[in-house]
């Protein structure tokens, strides 16, 4: 089968609906200051961990459509990418180990609001997606930097995952010395 079940399906929608809620209920009140906070120089403030997502999701959701028109992957790598979601459910929201991103995802800084919108409207529209889509999603791979090939569905997935990661991130914020009141 190339396209996801209806349970698979389902199991995305729900996670992206549901970490995209986690990650607006922890930025919901925030002060222009709060926002822009950084623990260190080293370490991303809340706005910057929202902007990432915003950037992520936009590009895999462009991948993951252009895929669409590609033709299947052989199955010795498919069967190398099969399984791992619920890996990646487990692991990538753990904090302990940093995997620095590429350069192309890195904040570059701007207004808060504008990145939150953003988050959301990119949010929504993997959502819609999730939800339409028929596309070929469980034949066609892209690599991630950490899982190696990864299926569409699995980036959805993983996707979810990485915005629970940046949440939590963005909660360490607010537990860090100098977190304006």
């Amino acid at each position: 089968m190339d396209r996801m079940t209806s349970a698979e399906r389902d199991r995305a929608v729900a996670y992206l609906k549901e970490t995209k809620a986690a990650v607006l209920d922890s930025t919901r009140g925030l002060s222009d200051a709060q926002w822009r906070h950084k623990p260190s120089p080293e370490e991303w403030s809340i706005a910057e961990c929202v902007e990432h997502l915003g950037i992520v999701e936009g590009f895999v959701l462009r991948t993951l459509k252009e895929l669409a028109a590609a033709p299947p992957a052989p199955e010795d790598q498919l069967a190398l990418a099969a399984g791992k979601e619920d890996m990646i459910v487990k692991a990538v929201p753990a904090r302990g180990a940093k995997i620095k991103g590429p350069p192309g995802s890195m904040p570059k800084g701007g207004e808060p609001d504008a990145m939150l919108a953003r988050f959301v409207e990119v949010r929504e529209h993997l959502i819609v997606y999730a939800s339409t889509t028929g596309d070929p999603l469980r034949t066609r791979l892209f690599p991630h930097i950490v899982f190696g090939p990864l299926d569409g569905f699995q980036w959805l997935i993983l996707l979810s995952a990485h915005s629970e990661r940046h949440r939590r991130q963005l909660e360490e914020v607010k537990t860090s010395a100098g977190y304006p009141a």
